[in-house]
């Protein structure tokens, strides 16, 4: 299974597209489509809350497995810069982009543009990615870019079976109540192999809570390896105490200060010490404050874009995490770029 992330502004094509891709299935800010073909399946994610709220665009990119970056024909739009600021802070492991709307333009637009993005992508994660044209009218490249997400889909298979034997983690991103189930949690098992019946805490709130059953793709399953997407329903835990981001496993640190080693974002990275910020950790989110920035082990009263730091704060609610975790730092008054920093715990 390849959990696939279209990410894009407002005017970049990619609901349009995730339409072309799967069967829509569950709808908040975050919306959820689903195609089989044969043994591959792919799940496509469309952060429809952004850009009003960063929040979907975090969530939906560390939800995904590999990132679909989606950019009108037309041209870059006001969030491209941000979307590739935040993709270059969170560095995912597999990307490319797609110029949707490609029936619009013509062959020498198409390759002017290309240049236009691989200029604006130079130095970040997305300076290698491969750059497909596609159209949902004309289906131009449509196909190619399901192969190349199911390329990815084999791959993952292999990657993931080296994840089975580890501690079961399971971020949740959806959570409501069914008649005559109980809670239900949509989520993804990023490691481990969880099993019916088997008895995990919920972090950060330290809730035992019990699987009474597992779905895959709508079908009832006795256990599910790393790698897949998953409904669970839960027995001794209420939908009303979940909220997105909470993990599912054994284990879980949880904390309310943390020291960060973070790089600034290339553009716009500067903050201070006491500035209020949000900060992001897989799914959860919370408000909390800049305590103190170190610089080579000195203290500083500011950080610089580009820059390599250690970040001091304190966040306004407790956040489930393991050593190692990748946390995102933003500043969500900022009207154009919002994000700041990414760094590990």
């Amino acid at each position: 299974m390849v959990n696939a992330a279209l990410i894009g502004g407002e005017q970049s094509g990619k609901t349009t597209l995730a339409l072309k891709l799967g069967k829509k299935g569950t709808e908040s800010d975050i919306v959820l489509y689903n195609f089989v073909k044969g043994n591959n399946i792919l799940a496509v994610i469309d952060p429809v809350g952004y850009p009003k709220s960063p929040k979907p665009l975090i969530n939906a990119a560390n939800m995904s497995d590999v990132i679909v970056f989606c950019v009108d024909a037309k041209g870059l739009d006001a969030r491209a810069g941000e979307c590739i600021i935040m993709l270059d802070l969170l560095r995912p492991k597999h990307g490319l982009i797609t110029i949707t709307k490609a029936d619009t333009s013509n062959p020498y637009a198409i390759d002017e543009l290309k240049n236009k993005i691989r200029l604006l992508a130079k130095g970040t994660i997305l300076e290698s990615w491969e750059i497909l044209p596609t159209s949902t009218k004309s289906f131009e490249g449509v196909d190619r870019l399901k192969e190349i997400l199911f390329e990815i889909d084999n791959q993952l298979k292999e990657e993931s079976k080296a994840l089975n034997d580890e501690p079961a983690r399971v971020p949740i991103d959806h959570h409501f109540n069914v008649t005559g189930v109980g809670t239900v949690i949509l989520g993804y098992v990023r490691q481990g192999t969880i099993h019916v019946r088997e008895k995990l805490l919920v972090w950060p709130i330290k809730q035992e809570a019990e699987i009474r059953s597992i779905q895959m793709n709508d079908v009832d399953v006795k256990e599910a390896p790393a790698g897949s997407r998953v409904g669970l329903a839960l027995k001794n835990v209420q939908s009303k105490d979940l909220d997105r981001g909470y993990i599912l496993s054994k284990n879980e640190e949880v904390g309310d200060t943390f020291t960060l080693n973070c790089t600034t974002a290339k553009f716009k990275g500067e903050f201070k010490p006491g500035e209020k910020i949000h900060v992001y950790a897989g799914l959860q989110s919370s408000p909390g404050n800049v305590v103190m920035i170190l610089d080579n082990g000195k203290e500083v009263d500011t950080t610089k874009s580009s820059g390599k730091y250690a970040v001091h704060i304190k966040t306004d609610k407790e956040l489930a995490y393991t050593t190692g975790d990748l946390f995102l730092l933003s500043r969500l008054e900022e009207p154009k770029q919002r994000f700041l920093a990414s760094g590990n715990v």
